[in-house]
């Protein structure tokens, strides 16, 4: 099934399979009525490859 309705935030592509989204929140250290939330698409790959390598992260073992 093409999922053409999401496009990767990194690439521009769209995403045809697992659907992974990151949620920014800002002003995280206010309190809840004054932070915003956006949601955003991306391939899982892409998201891997723009983060540091001495980030801690939970995706590695996600299938892509």
């Amino acid at each position: 099934m093409k999922n053409s309705g999401y496009e990767c935030c990194f690439c521009a592509k769209a995403i045809e399979k697992k659907v992974a989204t990151l949620i920014v929140i800002s002003n995280y250290e206010k309190t809840e009525t004054e932070q915003f939330t956006q949601q955003f698409f991306c391939h899982i790959p892409c998201f891997k490859n723009k983060l540091s390598g001495k980030v801690i992260r939970y995706t590695v073992n996600l299938d892509e």
